[in-house]
């Protein structure tokens, strides 16, 4: 029986941060969400949108939202740019953007975000996430000039 190094293992999260991205980004919700623990925790300090929580406490919730949110929205191509390996194998702080078209305006929509997250069993069990809010009023509003 092997046991599984602390290199090893920060290797597997890795590779389960980026599929439950790429997943996300198709808007394969069901197939995101086989990579986070039921309990998740999600939180936004900076809430993307009015009215979006600021923090939810199940993977089934963050997916409704998510999904709903996204809904106006073409898939987005997520983009990692940095991932930083914390001393904890089961910790990883990740800065990533996203492409997508918002439909209704006809409008590119960018962002960049922080991540940062924890891993229990192989999943992700923590989800903080730092987005501009304003990037995304933009998309999706008509500014006046």
């Amino acid at each position: 029986m092997s046991i599984e190094t602390s290199a090893e293992r920060r290797q597997k999260n890795i590779e389960t941060f980026r599929t439950m991205l790429h997943h996300l980004g198709r808007k394969e919700f069901d197939l995101c969400k086989q990579y986070l623990t039921p309990d998740l925790v999600s939180d936004w300090p900076y809430p993307p949108v009015p009215d979006f929580p600021e923090q939810l406490e199940t993977s089934t919730e963050l997916m409704r939202v998510i999904r709903e949110g996204s809904a106006e929205f073409d898939p987005f191509d997520y983009q990692i740019t940095q991932i930083y390996e914390l001393v904890d194998p089961d910790k990883l702080v990740v800065e990533y953007y996203s492409r997508s078209n918002y439909r209704p305006k006809n409008r590119t929509y960018s962002n960049k975000y922080l991540g940062i997250f924890h891993f229990r069993e192989g999943k992700v069990s923590y989800w903080r996430e730092y987005v501009n809010p304003e990037t995304i009023r933009q998309a999706m509003l008509d500014f006046a000039a």
